[in-house]
């Protein structure tokens, strides 16, 4: 299929706000699905005993300088409101994923295995995102 240079040239200045569309679509559903496998890796090893971890795990969509971004993130991010109060955040989690030599505690790798598992599928479903766009196509 061959189209003009004009239907090129509007296809072209349509695709940044459909690109960045698709592009957002894409990182959201596949952080919430490596945030699901995260949970799932956080039940088992470590083994959940108050389910604070487990529950620290985030997935999402950011704003950079340089366009956006996917986060997979645990231990929150909170600050306590009061001086001295204890925060929210659960401290521990970075000792978990990476490990603790002079505590002598094992890494678990529960955020990095759901990240890796899922990245070949996201950078494929970003190529069908740009050349959607390009198209002149949603996802």
């Amino acid at each position: 299929m061959s189209i003009t240079l004009e239907e090129f040239k509007k296809r072209l200045s349509e695709a940044d706000g459909r690109m960045a569309w698709n592009i957002r679509q894409v990182l959201l559903k596949q952080s919430l699905r490596m945030e699901a496998d995260a949970k799932r890796n956080a039940t088992y090893f470590p083994r959940v005993q108050t389910g604070r971890l487990r529950n620290s795990i985030m997935g999402g969509v950011l704003r950079t300088q340089g366009g956006l971004a996917l986060s997979l993130r645990a231990g929150g991010l909170s600050v306590p409101s009061r001086p001295f109060e204890e925060s929210a955040d659960v401290v521990y989690a970075a000792i978990q994923e990476f490990g603790g030599g002079d505590q002598n505690i094992k890494e678990k790798r529960y955020l990095r295995n759901a990240f890796e598992k899922h990245l070949p599928r996201t950078e494929k479903l970003l190529d069908k995102a740009v050349i959607s766009a390009l198209k002149g196509k949603d996802l």
